[in-house]
């Protein structure tokens, strides 16, 4: 059961048909943004293209952004995507094959002010940062952190800051597209932190517990549930990945619900492995909901139960088999 740790090249899965899938699943959320709000003055997509920019590509292939005849963005769809990279080699490509396309030079924990509940974006970052679709597709695990006895994980933070973002006057629905690295590598404050969340709707939610164990089958959902300590690090990659795609939306649903958007975790999928990264990638869908603080535990439990709908593995040739 024990994963040895090893180097990931993140860059080998760009044009493998797993990676494709999930893709097209991004255009498919901002195809139906654009076909819902087609003026809309904030960003369709926000995203962490790389300089190779394949998803922007799919949205001019799909006929979402118009090019004019010298093949730059048409004016009027220049402000619909916007492209966070750092590198300046990366900016560069971006600049050269699609000219007219926005693009901020940072990276995003630049972008959203840290990690911190803080600090927040303004003026145009912060319109930027309230695109309708947000696809953060990280080159990075699912890191926790133990500062001042408190787990944190950075990524959640983003995640917490956007929904504040979107809850600023006017509202607004929004998706988050995450992709993270399927490896774990926790330390053990950490781990154990996750085995008492986990513990805490297993013991309290019959419809999560049961959905749990079958998902994760019998020897995992005891070896999770009954033992008293627990290194996730030594689980096999399947098994990582497994508890990945349980854990992340269950924590973004713990926080989500108290802050006024009920949550829908559309696709919770893994890919890759073997000789390549293991991957972990959601489409979690973010709805005001007015009543939230009225019965925020129905809401939590209906998140928690919505993430087993969307459960699946996708295969080398990009088919998606549900789990």
């Amino acid at each position: 059961m024990i994963a040895p740790n090893r180097p990931v090249d993140i860059a080998m899965h760009a044009n493998h048909l797993d990676k494709q899938t999930v893709r097209n699943l991004w255009i498919q959320e901002v195809s139906e943004i654009a076909n819902r709000y087609p003026n809309s003055p904030e960003p369709w997509y926000l995203t962490l293209s790389g300089a190779e920019g394949l998803d922007i590509q799919l949205l001019i292939d799909r006929g979402l952004i118009s090019l004019t005849e010298v093949n730059s963005i048409v004016e009027k769809d220049q402000r619909k995507i916007v492209a966070i990279e750092r590198s300046n080699n990366a900016v560069l490509e971006l600049q050269k094959k699609f000219i007219g396309l926005q693009i901020k030079q940072m990276d995003f924990k630049n972008l959203i002010r840290g990690d911190g509940l803080i600090s927040f974006p303004n003026g145009d970052d912060r319109e930027v940062c309230r695109a309708r679709v947000v696809n953060l597709d990280l080159n990075s695990p699912f890191n926790g952190l133990n500062q001042n006895r408190n787990i944190v994980f950075p990524v959640v933070e983003w995640i917490k800051k956007l929904c504040r973002i979107h809850s600023i006057e006017p509202r607004m629905d929004w998706t988050l597209c995450l992709t993270l690295q399927g490896e774990i590598r926790w330390p053990l404050e950490v781990s154990g932190w996750i085995k008492k969340f986990l513990n805490e709707n297993i013991q309290h939610e019959q419809v999560f517990s049961e959905s749990c164990k079958e998902f994760l089958g019998e020897d995992l959902f005891n070896i999770v549930n009954q033992r008293e300590h627990l290194d996730f690090n030594i689980l096999n990659p399947e098994n990582q990945q497994n508890i990945l795609m349980i854990i992340v939306p269950k924590i973004i649903a713990s926080f989500a619900y108290g802050e006024g958007w009920m949550v829908q975790t559309e696709k919770s999928l893994r890919y890759g492995g073997g000789d390549r990264a293991p991957m972990v990638s959601w489409i979690v869908k973010f709805t005001w909901d007015d009543s939230a603080g009225a019965a925020p535990h129905a809401l939590y439990s209906l998140a928690l139960s919505q993430i087993f709908s969307g459960l699946g593995v996708i295969t080398t040739d990009g088919i998606i088999n549900p789990l």
